[in-house]
C-alpha cells in the first residue's frame, strides 16, 4: 500500500531560538480546545476557520520548534499536522 504523498507547508524558520516548547505546548492545547468547541458547530462560520487556522499555526509552530531543537517528531503530531493540512486546503 502506498501512502499518498501530501505537499508540506514550509514551516515558520526560526532565525533565533524558538520560542520554550511549553509556551508552544500551551498554544497547541488551546487550539484543540477552540477546535473541539465549534466541532459541531456550522462547518464554514468564520470561528471555525479561524480555529482550524490557529490550530494548523500551533501544529507547524511546534513541530518546527522540535526540529530546531533536533528532537523527534512524535508520529502523531506529524500526522495530526498532515490531516489538518488536508482539511484546510479543502
Amino acid at each position: 500500500m502506498t501512502e499518498r504523498s501530501v505537499p508540506m507547508r514550509p514551516r515558520r524558520s526560526f532565525d533565533s531560538d524558538p520560542e520554550p516548547l511549553g509556551v508552544l505546548g500551551a498554544r497547541l492545547r488551546e487550539a484543540r480546545d477552540a477546535v473541539s468547541e465549534h466541532r459541531h458547530g456550522p462547518v464554514g462560520s468564520e470561528a471555525a476557520v479561524a480555529s482550524r487556522r490557529m490550530m494548523l499555526q500551533a501544529l507547524e509552530d511546534y513541530i518546527g520548534a522540535l526540529e530546531a531543537l533536533r528532537l523527534p517528531v512524535p508520529y502523531a503530531l506529524r500526522d495530526e499536522l498532515r490531516l489538518h493540512q488536508q482539511l484546510f486546503d479543502r
